[in-house]
């Protein structure tokens, strides 16, 4: 299991070793699968699936939420794909399913392994781990665009404007709305990004601590949640002072 989303009543997991979406009652802890079958799809079968359940998925990793949706990043197939709540139909929603980083509307458009989503003020961020690119998808129009990164194999640790940034296999984004931003996990710069979505400033987050390959964020206030993933811990980082705690996941009172 990889990518989470929370509602009032379920957590949605997507399940990437299984090429499934589960659903998880909160209160009962009861777990169902509402998409995927459990076989892999090489190429998919069509574009819109009225049983979810019965569709094949490939690799599913990212999960992102708005007005109902939750977006798929769905590694295998380069793609992302929509599932609704409301009618609880399965699509693509953009991506040819070609490995690539092109932009343009929709399916016209390609991703290379994209491995998490973020949303914020009606777009769709996409870490598009292969390419080592952050990009953008707009809700209403489907338009793909680039914030960061240029071609599958131009990749480096450059901050400055998005434009000349680079990024290396990146596995994780969160937004942070509060402050118009993007926090990246740079995974194989063993880095924290931040993109600054109004002046499209990327810059690296100062820790007092050695990250090795950071694979997973949360962001809650002033506090950055970080999967040390090779260090085997997960790191809370102070975002006013710079300072860095790992958590005790063995107390019980967490």
């Amino acid at each position: 299991p990889q990518g989470m989303v929370l509602t009032d009543e379920f957590m949605y997991v997507a399940d990437t070793g299984n090429h499934a979406i589960r659903r998880i009652r909160r209160h009962s802890g009861e777990v169902e699968t509402v998409a995927g079958t459990g076989r892999v799809a090489i190429t998919p079968s069509g574009d819109y699936f009225a049983e979810p359940a019965a569709a094949d998925l490939n690799s599913p990793t990212g999960l992102a939420m708005s007005r109902n949706v939750i977006y798929i990043a769905m590694t295998g197939l380069h793609q992302i794909w929509s599932l609704s709540l409301i009618t609880n139909t399965l699509e693509i929603f953009a991506g040819s399913g070609r490995e690539g980083i092109v932009d343009g509307m929709s399916r016209s458009a390609c991703f290379a392994q994209p491995s998490a989503l973020a949303v914020m003020d009606d777009t769709l961020f996409v870490a598009d781990a292969k390419s080592s690119a952050v990009r953008a998808v707009d809700l209403a129009t489907r338009q793909v665009s680039t914030l960061v990164g240029r071609s599958l194999c131009d990749c480096g640790d450059t901050d400055g404007h998005a434009a000349e940034a680079r990024m290396q296999f990146p596995l994780d984004i969160h937004a942070d709305p509060r402050h118009k931003s993007l926090w990246v996990a740079d995974t194989y710069n063993n880095k924290i990004k931040r993109i600054q979505t109004k002046n499209k400033l990327v810059s690296s987050v100062p820790v007092d601590r050695r990250l090795d390959e950071p694979g997973g964020l949360a962001f809650n206030g002033d506090s950055l949640y970080i999967a040390n993933t090779n260090f085997h811990e997960i790191v809370c980082l102070n975002l006013r002072n710079g300072k860095t705690q790992a958590l005790n996941v063995n107390n019980d009172t967490l």
